[in-house]
């Protein structure tokens, strides 16, 4: 395989983690879906491994439920291709926002996401995601920066101005 062929393979599968970064902080099923070929295994987000259907069923409710504003952030992506597969290692950084009562708190997750990839019917998707964790912490947000109350938030839904463009 040529450098550029290299280069648009590794384009197109660091195009399907961004898939999952903005499906999971704007709550798209579809998005986060993308990311993954059907029956994916997903280790390290709850007791047992579960597949990308049952983490979407269950991981977007309670996101929206808990946390008023997510954001995760993936870097240091490094993809060694191999044929039809690839291995992928990525950074996380994950920010949390819980507002319980007019008490915030910031939950900020750092570590790594080692992604089996597949390439199948010419698309990069995960076949199999193991979640590491290398520190994370919770903090209370006393107060805000200034100015934030004229900003405008982010939709955590398709009403956000990335879906209406």
């Amino acid at each position: 395989m040529g450098d550029s062929s290299l280069t648009s393979q590794r384009v197109l599968i660091i195009d399907s983690l961004l898939s999952y970064t903005r499906g999971i902080d704007r709550l798209d099923a579809e998005a986060v879906s993308a990311a993954f070929h059907p029956g994916a295994i997903l280790h390290n987000y709850g007791p047992e491994p579960m597949v990308i259907e049952d983490f979407v069923e269950y991981a977007l409710p309670s996101l929206r439920k808990r946390f008023v504003a997510t954001q995760h952030r993936v870097s240091n992506i490094r993809v060694e291709i191999d044929g039809d597969h690839a291995l992928v290692e990525s950074y996380v950084l994950a920010f949390h926002v819980e507002d319980t009562d007019g008490e915030k708190k910031l939950h900020t997750f750092n570590g790594r996401y080692i992604d089996q990839f597949e390439r199948k019917n010419d698309f990069w998707r995960i076949q199999k995601r193991q979640l590491r964790n290398d520190w994370s912490k919770v903090e209370s947000i006393s107060e805000e920066m200034s100015g934030s109350a004229v900003w405008e938030k982010s939709a955590r839904d398709s009403s956000d101005p990335i879906y209406t463009q």
